[in-house]
């Protein structure tokens, strides 16, 4: 290229109708672990259990559901293990669906990250905000704005083993 020609770069809306921006995960981890409520939430008031992490949280401390969606053993992360179950019997009672793409889609919706790398949480998920025990994280959470596709980054994924 030579020094007079200039690079194009697209304009605003020169996106195609249908098109999803792209972006590869960034697994960066925080640990709240160890952080108070109300350092991360003013005017905290307690958990709004009708929002979908808190009702997530609910299911995962539910010890019925345990063979259908469960914790890691570290609690920072969870998988669905049942998907059939889950969808079955789960999903209606609070969701009122059985839809696993509209779940999977709320999901990426609040910003939980998919563990790709190999390894006992393979096709787990986690959220910062999201840990066992602590239910009241979950009122720290916001729903993403458009999140678009989010690409894979197993070499960059938190080893929970290793936090916990």
């Amino acid at each position: 290229m030579g020094a007079d020609q200039k690079i194009s770069s697209p304009t605003k809306g020169s996106k195609k109708k249908g098109e999803m921006k792209k972006s590869v995960v960034d697994h960066t981890y925080r640990d709240y672990s160890h952080v108070e409520i109300a350092d991360l939430v003013y005017n905290y008031k307690g958990v709004n259990e009708e929002l979908f992490p808190s009702k997530l949280h609910m299911i995962l401390s539910t010890p019925e559901y345990a063979r259908f969606i469960t914790w890691k053993p570290h609690g920072r992360s969870w998988a669905v293990i049942d998907k059939s179950m889950f969808t079955s019997i789960v999903l209606p009672r609070y969701f009122n669906h059985s839809n696993f793409a509209s779940f999977n889609r709320s999901v990426n919706g609040w910003g939980f990250k998919r563990l790709f790398r190999e390894g006992p949480d393979q096709k787990a998920y986690y959220h910062e905000l999201f840990m066992c025990g602590r239910p009241e994280l979950t009122s720290a959470m916001t729903r993403l704005i458009r999140p678009g596709k989010r690409l894979p980054n197993k070499a960059c994924e938190p080893d929970f083993y290793d936090i916990s």
